[in-house]
């Protein structure tokens, strides 16, 4: 009996840079059975960039450095190759794809990885624009793939047909993510607390913000506090990362380093002004960091003590109090009941509804 021929995923991503990427790496690894994968993204020096080391994806080049080329570059992809599901990443992939259309039988899936029209780094008609396209374009998916409730909950507003979204849930990109969490260093007075934040110095990530947030802790605290960011910066933002003496940089890491140097903090902060649903945060839980998040729309309904904004004066009062361990405790066990399950099967399991599934029409386009 002849085996099924692999049905066939293209995934349009365009930057190899930050959180979409990382995603993209964890559908490839969680995937259905019997998936061929194939990965168009920008390449560096001709090749794939290193962010794909280690996958089991094909690789093609997308120039994505314009809108032209972009386009004509998709255009040409999916005249020469044969797709089962077109799955676009963010928002200018998904906008190329919506507009331009995929072959008459591929299934078109998009993930906004954070829909562009919640960003506050932009001006509220910017702002305006993106939601118009987007709800524009609201109709030319067969299925958008959200990340997380808060995302699902945007599509929703954007008048996305209830049916035809399907929550992938974000997980772990940590490759012992799975492993059980191991004993952590308890804090004991004798050196500095440690406070972090993972993900690239940029305005999304809000290092502003961290760096209040610290300054509030280092007034509070008669204990000296080291903040660490884990990640990079480039362009202007590399130049303020030189010129902040209160905060250490640590630059791009390696999965594994950025582990360990999570496992080392006695509170992560994920200060992030917006998202689609953090993998950082989700790191940190893996490794069983202590953990307070900003309260923005991807993380609906966060107990105000899990929150930056109300849970910070908490953990001042468990240090002050000597039960730093107690109240470490008790969050990680609320996250875990925020978080739910976000395992491997989970996101195979949305992943094939995602791609391959029925929908509202009969059809499995």
């Amino acid at each position: 009996m002849t085996a099924p021929a692999p049905r066939r995923v293209l995934h349009l991503v365009d930057r190899v840079t930050g959180g979409v990427p990382v995603a993209v790496r964890t559908y490839v690894a969680n995937s259905p059975a019997g998936v061929d994968h194939v990965i168009a993204a920008p390449f560096s020096d001709g090749a794939p960039a290193a962010v794909w080391e280690g996958t089991t994806a094909s690789h093609r080049e997308w120039d994505t450095a314009s809108m032209c080329r972009a386009v004509l570059g998709l255009r040409h992809l999916l005249r020469t190759a044969s797709f089962d599901v077109v799955h676009a990443h963010s928002t200018f992939p998904g906008a190329y794809l919506r507009l331009w259309g995929a072959p008459h039988r591929a299934r078109v899936v998009y993930t906004p990885h954070c829909y562009a029209f919640v960003r506050t780094d932009v001006a509220p008609p910017v702002r305006a624009a993106f939601r118009a396209v987007e709800t524009l374009l609201r109709g030319r998916a067969t299925i958008v793939a959200a990340c997380g409730p808060g995302e699902s909950a945007e599509a929703l507003g954007l008048g996305v047909a209830p049916e035809r979204i399907v929550t992938v849930p974000n997980v772990s990109s940590l490759p012992d993510a799975a492993a059980p969490i191991a004993a952590r260093r308890p804090w004991t007075g004798e050196a500095a607390l440690r406070v972090g934040m993972l993900g690239r110095w940029a305005a999304q990530k809000d290092p502003d913000y961290f760096r209040a947030r610290v300054q509030e802790l280092r007034a509070a605290l008669a204990e000296p506090v080291e903040a660490r960011w884990i990640g990079s910066a480039d362009g202007g933002a590399a130049a303020a990362v030189h010129d902040e003496p209160r905060v250490h940089v640590t630059g791009w890491l390696p999965a594994t380093q950025v582990g360990a140097q999570l496992r080392e903090l006695d509170l992560y902060l994920h200060t992030a002004a917006w998202e689609g649903f953090p993998i950082a945060l989700l790191d940190a839980h893996a490794v069983g960091a202590p953990i307070l998040a900003r309260a923005i729309p991807a993380l609906p309904g966060l107990a105000p003590a899990l929150t930056i904004e109300q849970g910070l004066g908490g953990f001042v009062d468990a240090i002050r109090a000597g039960r730093l361990g107690a109240w470490s405790d008790a969050n990680h066990a609320a996250w875990s009941a925020y978080l739910g399950d976000r395992t491997a099967r989970a996101q195979r399991v949305a992943l094939e509804r995602a791609w391959f599934g029925e929908v509202a029409d009969g059809g499995s386009r």
